[in-house]
């Protein structure tokens, strides 16, 4: 089978920009025995009319755009769009893909190649894009822009397709309420990098990091400033845990002003990596003793899955979290691996001491943790999608 995945953002845009995530799980779904093409739109330069390569048996395609990142990176692209097109109209495919088809880089090829050759069309849904969600964490003149086109295309586009892959529940009831038939609905949240993120033990990735193997390490990554203030309550406990003489660092990864650390309650407990390079990056997550994923309880959180909670299960360690929409699932089936909170300090701090206590008595049982990532793989992903898109086909031939 061939599928054509069309890419709304930029080549090696990394998880915010989307390209990661799905490189991962196109990755597993060639795998089995499937021919991916995969069109993105160029970081930077201008090859033209496009810049091809391979990886891990994926044919990437890469156009070329004039219009700046901060459009291109939000499939907002005349250029790439139209090369886009015109690149379908030659490929034969039984699928196509897109994952924010709404957005014109992403659908309109999609929905070309459907009118041409009659394949099936998969919609990807993992964002709340319209009020309720993004739309209101834009600026002012971005919601009269950006955000009136997602409020008016966003779930009209979904409807159009064949099929659609939601990233959470939250997501399917409203694809639901929207009219969207169950049968052409896949839940699939995001998976576990385990072929890339290798099982590490702890105190040998802390000794090659100059860690002291003694200090409780609580981790975040890919952070940003508004993240920071999210996990507030964290910070707070690693102050009080030190201050009672229980040794514990923050270390987070991502793009962090430096200021925000020197700013912070715990400047002295806090080590922070900027974003390195993938094949480091198990390394140093594997620090870690416990990873900190604690958000804000909202629609639009409720409505997506974080990317980061795969590469937590990957590197086999607990998660201290309030459990926000599909998380709950988790958090539920293996109440083990997590320390389930409130979003107060009281809350936050009694099971970050737990974890500590636990932590200190060797009552954790990280490979059991990182089975369970093995049985939630973006190789599992695949083999969903792939039963999918089978009783997919098969039920529109039949009508």
């Amino acid at each position: 089978m061939k599928l054509i995945f069309s890419h709304y953002g930029m080549l090696d845009g990394g998880d915010a920009n989307g390209f990661t995530r799905n490189i991962n799980f196109l990755r597993e779904f060639a795998g089995l025995d499937h021919q991916v093409v995969f069109l993105t739109t160029q970081k930077r330069g201008f090859k033209f009319p496009y810049k091809k390569e391979v990886r891990s048996n994926v044919e990437i395609v890469a156009f070329p755009e004039i219009f700046p990142s901060r459009f291109r990176k939000g499939g907002i692209g005349p250029l790439s769009t139209l090369l886009k097109i015109i690149f379908v109209i030659f490929q034969k495919a039984d699928i196509v893909y897109s994952d924010t088809g709404h957005r014109p880089s992403a659908g309109l090829p999609c929905l070309v190649h459907r009118f041409i050759y009659n394949s099936v069309y998969i919609a990807d849904w993992w964002e709340h894009y319209a009020k309720g969600g993004i739309y209101d964490d834009l600026p002012k003149i971005n919601q009269k822009t950006i955000g009136a086109y997602d409020n008016m295309f966003e779930v009209r586009h979904r409807k159009k397709a064949d099929g659609c892959v939601v990233i959470s529940h939250q997501l399917k009831n409203r694809a639901i309420s929207e009219g969207i038939s169950d049968a052409k609905i896949l839940v699939l949240n995001t998976g576990a990098d385990t072929s890339k993120i290798p099982y590490l033990d702890i105190n040998s990735s802390k000794a090659e990091n100059n860690i002291d193997p003694d200090t409780f390490v609580v981790s975040i990554i890919g952070v940003n400033k508004d993240e920071i203030a999210n996990n507030e309550h964290i910070l707070s406990s690693i102050k009080k845990l030190n201050e009672n003489n229980k040794n514990t660092y923050l270390l987070t990864t991502g793009n962090l002003n430096k200021q925000v650390i020197e700013d912070s309650i715990i400047p002295n407990s806090w080590v922070h990596y900027e974003w390195i390079p993938y094949d480091q990056f198990a390394e140093i997550i594997s620090c870690a003793d416990l990873f900190s994923l604690i958000q804000i309880d909202n629609l639009r959180n409720a409505s997506r899955f974080p990317n980061k909670f795969g590469d937590y299960i990957s590197a086999g360690r607990p998660v201290i979290t309030n459990s926000i929409g599909d998380l709950k699932i988790y958090s539920k089936e293996k109440p083990q691996f997590f320390y389930e909170v409130e979003n107060n300090f009281e809350s936050v701090y009694n099971k970050l001491n737990n974890a500590y206590d636990d932590w200190k008595n060797n009552k954790i049982d990280y490979k059991e943790i990182r089975a369970f990532a093995e049985q939630n793989s973006w190789n599992n992903r695949a083999e969903r999608f792939n039963n999918f898109i089978n009783k997919l086909c098969n039920n529109l031939r039949r009508s």
